[in-house]
Parts: structure tokens; C-alpha cells; sequence
């Protein structure tokens, strides 16, 4: 796949699913923008000095203006938008007795808000592009589709509902401007962190990182030219 000179801004680019995702998108060619809330998301980060790649650093995307401002800096940087992949977000467990609403609120603000700041920023700027269009891909979770999964993790469930909510009502409203929007929903994903946490889980049966990153890739490329409005399920075996 050839992404040369295809813009893409990739949201939790320097996480385990997100540099599967951008290792794909740098080795086809994409120009590639990543906002960081903390710099030390990048300690481990090995593309950081590859030099198709834009970082900025301590952009919240919880804050508007932030997002805007990022946006803008990484589009006079790697040039005009064609896809934004919003991947950054926040696991957090606890029954509803357990969660406060300032709990419930940071859920939210981690999930939802980032994810309705990053699109509105991506819409503006795509509709502003020379491609006529764009894509846009935002990550969902099992969850969000199957309420009773969340059992445990209530407001986890309900900011990922909001995601795939989000992903399916913009997918109708910006269709005309050749704009195509859709999300996955994972299960557990298969990353060191999910397996420190849960050392007697089966890992073989959840989805690799670079697994899910092949099906972004696609969502958010241009041979993706009729799919829209989609949660796509990517459940592996699990």
C-alpha cells in the first residue's frame, strides 16, 4: 500500500497498539503527526526520531483548544489532512459503588471528549483539503456493543458507547464531504501491560496489536472507499 505524501495525524501513536499502527502507516510512506500528553510517552517510542514523523508534546486532547492547536501546528508541518486515527484513551475498572463521579467524568473526558475534540479538529481540516474527502477511525470496545461485557466497569462501558456512538452519527453527517468514518471494537488486546494485569487469561485468544493495526490501516486508507458508519468487531478468539 502506497500512503506516500497522505497526511495522517494518529491520536495515542506512541502506545502499543498505536506504534503498531504507525510503524505500518511511516513503512507505507504516510506522513505521520502525534500528539503527546507527556513527554514521557516517548521513552520507548521507536519512531520517534524517524523523519516522516511530527510529535508535539503536552497537548491535552480533553482541552479543545489544544486540539485545535495541534491540528493546526501538524498540518503546516506535514501538509494537508487525509486520515486521523484517534486511538488515545483510558482503561479504568470499578462497579458503580466504586466510582465517583469524578471518576465518571475522567472516563469520559479520556474517552469521549478526546475522541469528539480529535474528529471536530479532523472534520474542519478535511473539508479544507485537497483530497476532497478524508478518513477517519476511531477505536471503540467490545463493550460498547455488548453492554453486559462492561459488567464491572460501568463507566468505562458508557464512554466507550459514546465512541461508537460518536463514530456511526458523524459517519452520516459528513458522508458528503467524501469523509468516512468508522471504528473497531477489540477486546482485550494482546500488549504487556493486559497480560501483567491478568496473568491467568488466555493470551492466544486475544487480538494482537499488530493485528488490529492491519484493519485500521485499511479503514483509513484510500482502497477503503465504501465502508462507513461500521464498529467493526475485532474480537480475535475471544
Amino acid at each position: 500500500m502506497d500512503l506516500a505524501n497522505r497526511h495522517f495525524i494518529i491520536s495515542g501513536g506512541t502506545g502499543a497498539l498505536g506504534s503498531a499502527v504507525t510503524g505500518r502507516l511511516l513503512e507505507a510512506g504516510a506522513p505521520c503527526s502525534i500528539p503527546c500528553y507527556d513527554k514521557s510517552e516517548l521513552e520507548h517510542f521507536e519512531y520517534k526520531d524517524h523523519e516522516n514523523i511530527y510529535i508535539q508534546t503536552g497537548v491535552d486532547l480533553a482541552d479543545e483548544k489544544a486540539t485545535q492547536n495541534f491540528y493546526t501546528m501538524a498540518t503546516n508541518q506535514n501538509g494537508p489532512l487525509w486520515a486521523s486515527i484517534h486511538i488515545a484513551g483510558g482503561f479504568g475498572m470499578g462497579s458503580i459503588e466504586d466510582t465517583p463521579l469524578a471518576d465518571f467524568n475522567k472516563q469520559l473526558q479520556m474517552n469521549t471528549v478526546t475522541c469528539y475534540n480529535a474528529c471536530r479538529a479532523a472534520v474542519q481540516w478535511m473539508r479544507e483539503s485537497e483530497y476532497g474527502g478524508g478518513r477517519i477511525v476511531n477505536i471503540a470496545a467490545r463493550p460498547a456493543l455488548e453492554p453486559r461485557q462492561g459488567k464491572g466497569m460501568t463507566a468505562y462501558t458508557v464512554a466507550k458507547a459514546g465512541v461508537a456512538a460518536l463514530t456511526e452519527s458523524l459517519a452520516a453527517e459528513v458522508v458528503g464531504d467524501g469523509i468516512l468514518v468508522n471504528a473497531i471494537a477489540p477486546s482485550v488486546i494482546d500488549t504487556p501491560q493486559n497480560r501483567e494485569s491478568m496473568p491467568d487469561a488466555n493470551y492466544e485468544d486475544w487480538p494482537k496489536p499488530g493485528q488490529l493495526a492491519r484493519q485500521i490501516t485499511y479503514l483509513s486508507s484510500p482502497s477503503n472507499e465504501v465502508t462507513r458508519g461500521s464498529v467493526v468487531t475485532v474480537y480475535g478468539k475471544s
